[in-house]
């Protein structure tokens, strides 16, 4: 399956959820005016989120990976709480610049920037909120010479992730995630060096403050 078509599929039922929480956001305004229904989760807050992950290759290529991304995040939550049942909660897009040493593997580090939505599932009177995400983005390594490596020094990357946040109080909270990303220069390396890409797995903790 080509990464244009994977990503396609990735963001498909985030869209879905999204849309559906638009045309409800209204229908809940409309039972409390002067009330949100969520006062953590409303359109246009933003927060400022810092995570750290260890990731490990999960390809089976020739030379194993194991790096740890250190990602800075900024949030803009979309929409307000709509939807019913489990499906209730609000979509956020997340803009990210990440920067990764490598501990084990033959580049020395990772770093670029990655976009895309996350949908919360809010759930009336929980402090534990679930979330899926994904993202698409590009990224730069120094891939050298080295049989294994990434075939150029600039690749693309996508990410998705799944997770839960506790909220502390209104604007502190930790999350608790797993965290999947895959690196490819898709092939512009080619013929001269093989295009190895890159398919790394890990555990993820962060720590947010809304705005």
């Amino acid at each position: 399956m080509k990464s244009t078509t994977f990503c396609a599929l990735l963001f498909a039922p985030l869209c879905l959820l999204a849309n559906e929480a638009k045309i409800a956001a209204p229908l809940l305004k409309a039972s409390a005016v002067t009330t949100r229904v969520d006062e953590r989760f409303y359109e246009n807050r933003m927060d400022v989120a810092y995570e750290s992950a260890v990731m490990f290759d999960i390809a089976g290529n020739a030379n194993s990976n194991v790096h740890s991304p250190q990602i800075l995040s900024l949030r803009w939550q979309l929409d307000d709480v709509g939807n019913e049942g489990w499906r209730r909660g609000n979509t956020e897009w997340v803009f990210s610049g990440y920067y990764s040493p490598v501990f084990e593997g033959p580049e020395d580090y990772f770093s670029g920037a990655i976009f895309g939505p996350r949908y919360n599932f809010v759930q009336d009177g929980w402090d534990f909120v679930p979330y899926v995400e994904s993202r698409v983005g590009v990224g730069f390594t120094n891939s050298g010479t080295v049989v294994g490596a990434q075939g150029q020094d600039f690749m693309f990357t996508f990410a998705v992730g799944l997770g839960v946040r506790y909220l502390i109080n209104d604007r502190l909270e930790v999350s608790l995630g797993a965290l999947y990303q895959h690196y490819s220069n898709a092939g512009l390396s080619e013929p001269a060096r093989q295009n190895n890409g890159l398919d790394a797995l890990g555990p993820v903790l962060g720590l947010n403050w809304k705005f």
